[in-house]
């Protein structure tokens, strides 16, 4: 989940979704309020550690903070020196998410379809907005984590590429490896500009994180298969844009930059990498029956 939440373009909520713990996820979160740990004096930390599901989140919110930490870097390499790889990779994995999805949790009735395709259309108009100016005020920053976050936890919506559009995608990527920098070489500017900035953005995750999964577990609890049509959908209405082999056009109207999916051979690029992109495309696809073999191994 966290090194999917780096890319622009693709969600950690998919990989929740996929792996069978995206409701277990919500409804941990939504398990932490202060009438949970006003229980503490009465039941004491074990009570309230099991009551909040404590060792789920902890490995969870563990991976995603170690995966961040260890790929941002290598990542961030790949989305510049070997794009069309990676896409293929999250391209296949996506649509092996959507088959498998469709086949288990997708009713084919018109109330469903027509959830499905309002999560398709939502999707496909969200990732044709484009990104603002850098912003680097703490409310600014506050704001985007909130937001940014409510997108992470939704399948198809990916949080890093909403913090794109805002405009603070980069910055916030800068302090993450200014912050490991620090570890190494301290400099008390730069910490304070870093450690604040990254207080700020966290405080609007946690905030964001809050309110969004409570909203969610209610919908999910209340209209599950209509909810589970419209995540499907936002899935789907991504595909196009973690399709690898994108041209970058101008709009002539407001000079804005945008990139567009074409095929293969229409790439503008320096070589479509066709062997490879299929290849990784194939990993990315298997990987999700993989990991469904191994969630049903674990639960014999």
């Amino acid at each position: 989940m966290g090194a999917a939440d780096i890319v622009p373009g693709v969600s950690g909520g998919t990989i929740a979704l996929i792996t069978g713990i995206y409701k277990e996820l919500l409804e941990s979160i939504n398990a932490v309020s202060w009438t949970t740990l006003k229980l503490l004096r009465k039941e004491g930390v074990k009570a309230v550690w099991r009551k909040i599901n404590g060792p789920f989140l902890l490995a969870i919110f563990g991976g995603i903070i170690s995966s961040i930490l260890l790929f941002s870097r290598v990542l961030e390499w790949l989305m510049i020196n070997e794009a069309i790889g990676l896409w293929s990779f999250f391209f296949g994995l996506l649509m092996a998410s959507i088959v498998y999805l469709i086949k288990t949790d997708l009713r084919f009735d018109f109330s469903s379809i027509l959830y499905l395709c309002l999560g398709a259309f939502t999707s496909f108009i969200v990732t044709q907005l484009q990104g603002g100016q850098e912003e680097m005020s703490l409310w600014y920053l506050f704001l985007s984590g909130f937001i940014g976050i409510s997108a992470m936890i939704l399948p198809g919506l990916s949080g890093a590429y909403i913090l794109f559009v805002m405009g603070v995608y980069q910055t916030v990527l800068s302090y993450v490896r200014q912050a490991q920098d620090l570890i190494f070489e301290f400099d008390q500017p730069t910490f304070i500009i870093v450690s604040t900035g990254l207080l700020v953005f966290i405080s609007g995750i946690v905030m964001g994180l809050k309110v969004f999964s409570k909203f969610l577990v209610w919908l999910l609890n209340r209209h599950p298969k209509q909810i589970m049509a419209i995540l499907i959908g936002l899935m789907i209405g991504a595909l196009h844009k973690v399709w690898p082999w994108q041209n970058e056009v101008t709009s002539v109207a407001s000079s804005i930059k945008k990139t567009i999916a074409v095929l293969p051979n229409s790439y503008q690029g320096e070589a479509p990498q066709l062997v490879k992109a299929i290849l990784l495309m194939i990993i990315g696809f298997a990987l999700l029956f993989i990991l469904e073999r191994f969630k049903n191994f674990q639960k014999k």
